[in-house]
């Protein structure tokens, strides 16, 4: 044990010192060796983020546990971090003031995103088929939980076919 916090205070001890309550932006995509126990060991003076990037680190469910104690965070990306899955999701309902969440190249499914509560203010959801199964169904589900999002599949816009307005 000693010897894994002398190897976190080594490697992210200044960070973890310099870390703000409060951050627009907290990009920590060039952070190399970032794990749960890393982000941990930087995460305990921040208390609210509006975008916070952890594209392709090497975290997994329990960070995104860690930010369930904090006031807000707004924008979640966590593209290419493939430890993350539908396990996650009782976390993600729990963090305040999620808007955005790029969850692409994740093990987070469309059935797990049907468990997304809490947010009807959701205004983008990214997120990877890789199942490369039919979402028509699962897809209306998601918008009424979700009426005011903006859905990115794959890298495109996901289009609903309407109902056809006839003049009656």
């Amino acid at each position: 044990m000693a010897r894994k916090n002398k190897r976190l205070v080594h490697l992210f001890g200044n960070m973890a010192k310099s870390m703000e309550p409060y951050y627009h932006q907290l990009d920590l995509r060039a952070v190399d060796e970032l794990t749960d126990e890393a982000f941990a060991y930087i995460m305990p003076n921040v208390k609210g983020v509006n975008m916070l990037d952890l594209n392709e680190a090497e975290i997994g469910n329990e960070s995104i546990e860690l930010l369930t104690k904090l006031e807000y965070v707004k924008e979640l990306r966590i593209k290419g971090c493939r430890s993350i899955d539908n396990g996650c999701i009782g976390s993600l309902n729990k963090i305040n003031g999620l808007e955005f969440i790029h969850a692409r190249y994740t093990g987070i499914t469309i059935d797990g995103l049907l468990q997304l509560t809490g947010h009807p203010g959701m205004k983008t959801l990214m997120f990877s088929n890789d199942a490369n199964e039919d979402l028509r169904e699962k897809m209306l589900q998601l918008r009424s939980l979700m009426p005011a999002c903006e859905f990115v599949i794959d890298a495109k816009g996901y289009y609903f076919d309407e109902e056809p307005n006839y003049p009656t």
